[in-house]
């Protein structure tokens, strides 16, 4: 009989220990949740524009698909949420028996919206060209100055010279500022840069100053093989007519001597391995513009302008790319201007 009790009782006992031993195994401990947030893509938006939420908790923890938003009370499909109606919006996120603070985004009409003001710099230069470093050098110390100035150097070669990076297809460009002889600068398309240019940097960074510009620009672009693809978005604030676009493709980091007559660059004529930078490669549009619809330069408005190309043959190293992306009215005067890097997505430059 205490055979069969010690038996039962050791069968019992395993039985208890393996149900333990299952139950650590199995057994994980959770951190208690002391709150959840919510995170929206932006502050504020305009009409039609999408707002995106996630919930995350106070630890990071993005419990975003097992949460419920409500938008002004009312129970959200999803985390995105777009209205047509100007106004200030609430919103609030309830994760299991936890609630956010509440989330207030403002819906405008975009008119209140100001952009980064940005300034263009034309030099219109050649590597045979002995007085062309003194605009390079008033480049140089405009840049360090400011990150505002989007520099390109349009190569010329009149009847007599030569020159490796010529762009021949800027005579329309020429025609248009009707100034012979070089260097010669133009900021925003229409304002020769003083002579000499060196001692007129302030002129170039004014076109930084004053009024905010109501468009901006974000460009992005991918390269697959010598495959491009790129976009320029434009974001406007204010109703605008008659605007065209410009779009070049500049290459870095040519090296190639260059003639100096100047004291620049330790007087040294040529100048060996002078290194040529936002040198004017390709347009992906007509130099002088293309058009922008009317109906999509509206307040509110973004107008996607989308080209695919193969890259130009005469690229050195696609990793030098750049990409400038301009605005100009009806009297060839930039609006406003941006530049990016290959394989690069932009957001606009909204100033808070």
């Amino acid at each position: 009989m205490k055979k069969k009790s010690f038996v039962v009782f050791t069968s019992f006992l395993i039985v208890c220990l393996s149900f333990l031993y299952s139950c650590e195994e199995k057994y994980e401990i959770q951190e208690s949740i002391t709150g959840i947030y919510l995170v929206a893509n932006e502050n504020s938006r305009i009409v039609g524009q999408t707002l995106e939420l996630n919930v995350n908790t106070d630890a990071g923890e993005n419990v975003t698909d097992q949460s419920s938003i409500f938008v002004n009370g009312e129970l959200l499909e999803g985390n995105t949420f777009t209205t047509d109606e100007v106004g200030i919006v609430s919103v609030r996120a309830e994760y299991l028996n936890l609630s956010s603070e509440v989330l207030e985004v403002e819906f405008s009409d975009g008119s209140e919206v100001n952009f980064r003001k940005r300034a263009l710099v034309e030099d219109y230069t050649g590597t045979w060209c002995g007085w062309c470093p003194r605009v390079a050098k008033a480049i140089e110390l405009v840049d360090e100055q400011s990150d505002d100035i989007v520099f390109v150097a349009i190569h010329r070669s009149p009847s007599g010279t030569q020159d490796p990076y010529v762009y021949g297809e800027a005579d329309a460009l020429e025609n248009l500022i009707n100034t012979p002889g070089y260097p010669k600068g133009f900021i925003n398309r229409m304002t020769q840069w003083d002579f000499p240019e060196p001692d007129n940097v302030g002129q170039v960074l004014s076109f930084t100053q004053g009024a905010n510009p109501k468009l901006g620009l974000a460009i992005s672009s991918e390269i697959s093989g010598n495959q491009v693809d790129l976009d320029v978005d434009i974001q406007f604030s204010q109703d605008f007519q008659n605007l065209r676009i410009v779009v070049y493709l500049l290459e870095n980091a040519l090296v190639h001597p260059q003639v100096n007559y100047t004291a620049y660059y330790g007087g040294v004529n040529p100048v060996e391995n002078y290194v040529h930078d936002h040198t004017l490669r390709a347009t992906m549009t007509n130099i002088l513009g293309d058009p922008i619809s009317n109906e999509e330069s509206l307040t509110g408005s973004i107008s996607t302008q989308s080209y695919s190309f193969n890259l130009p043959s005469e690229i050195e190293n696609a990793e030098n790319i750049e990409f400038v992306a301009f605005v100009i009215d009806e009297n060839d005067e930039v609006i406003n201007v941006r530049k990016s890097e290959i394989n690069a997505s932009q957001t606009f430059e909204i100033l808070e």
